[in-house]
């Protein structure tokens, strides 16, 4: 009795194991099918070859895009080639039509512009879809002689162009978007450039350095350009001249963010010389877009791999900061233009997209 008791008790264990065994085995199918599956739906870009537009030769976009660029080849894709005959500014979205470019930054407002209307002259144009928004933190920086404030008793932008003051300004060349922000500040307050000169103001188109000078000898009397809280011509004003930087109010932030397509950036606090608090500005950050051509997993793979190496980039180049794989497909990151389909694909994987 005893003994056919053990031999019963011997056939449940062994019978037990091998359920056991029979699970063990079909979970480690499961996890090896997985993996094989995930192993399928990985992209093969070893035969891919990109062409990646970028500024200048020894420019900072071009360096970051350069830098990028190894990532992608590092990571898997075949060759990506970094042409520097982007022409920037308000240009940038014309060049995915008309030279075979796969990739390039744009500012994300001029983008939208050149969808919906056209920039420069030129009709409207398509071809491209963002990849990455936000990348870096630039917005319209500006700041005003203090002589002129005290001159005139003034404190902000309203009362300037409410007094019909002589407000005498300083930017960059027409079609940059540093001279983009002075002539869409005249569109806020309804007034021509002829309306300026007619109450003795101006607008001069040259480089920073020359307005930095300008601003020194008084030749002008505000400056503003599109950059960060790096700007190294913001920092040489703000320690050489009497300056405050200007804050725009709150509606006026909100038109260019609500008509024109533009993010609010915030700028630290003592980013510059005299400049104790925050200053929150429109800005339109460089955005990558990729042309609509390129197929859906070759975008997937280059906005995988970007973001999926974002801290490497921001160690090398503090200025992409701002980018943060979480928003930066957010309509606001990218002036409410369409996501690549591959792009799309990526950040819903990533669980950054609620589906």
């Amino acid at each position: 009795m005893e003994q056919s008791l053990i031999c019963k008790e011997d056939v449940m264990k062994k019978s037990l194991m091998k359920k056991v065994a029979a699970v063990v085995l079909a979970a480690s199918m499961v996890a090896g099918m997985s993996s094989v599956a995930m192993a399928e739906e990985t992209p093969d870009v070893s035969g891919v070859e990109l062409n990646f537009w970028s500024d200048a030769v020894g420019s900072g976009t071009y360096n970051i895009i350069v830098e990028m660029s190894k990532v992608l080849e590092n990571n898997g894709f075949g060759t990506v080639n970094v042409d520097p005959s982007y022409p920037g500014g308000m240009g940038a979205p014309y060049i995915f039509k008309a030279n075979n470019v796969d990739l390039s930054f744009a500012n994300a407002a001029p983008a939208k512009w050149a969808m919906e209307e056209g920039t420069l002259g030129n009709p409207p144009t398509d071809g491209y879809a963002a990849v990455i928004g936000g990348l870096t933190q630039v917005c319209y920086i500006n700041c005003i002689s203090n002589k002129f404030l005290e001159k005139y008793g003034v404190s902000s932008l309203e009362e300037i162009f409410e007094q019909k003051l002589p407000l005498r300004i300083g930017c960059s060349a027409k079609g940059s978007m540093d001279a983009e922000g002075a002539y869409r500040i005249l569109e806020y307050f309804d007034v021509t450039e002829e309306d300026l000169e007619s109450w003795g103001g101006s607008i001069t188109n040259q480089g920073g350095d020359q307005n930095a000078d300008a601003l020194a000898d008084g030749q002008i009397d505000f400056y503003i350009d599109h950059t960060s809280s790096a700007s190294s011509t913001m920092a040489q004003i703000a320690s050489t001249v009497d300056v405050t930087f200007v804050q725009w109010s709150d509606e006026m932030c909100q038109w260019f963010q609500d008509t024109l397509g533009f993010d609010l950036i915030t700028i630290p606090a003592n980013s510059f010389s005299g400049q104790t608090e925050e200053l929150h500005l429109p800005g339109s950050p460089d955005c990558l877009f990729a042309n609509t051509e390129l197929d859906e997993d070759t975008v997937y793979m280059v906005t995988k791999i970007l973001n999926e190496n974002r801290d490497y980039l921001v160690e090398q180049f503090a200025s992409l900061s701002g980018w943060d794989p979480e928003t930066c497909w957010e309509p606001e990151k990218i002036a409410g233009l369409e996501l690549h389909p591959g792009a799309e694909r990526y950040y819903k994987e990533a669980g950054y997209i609620k589906e």
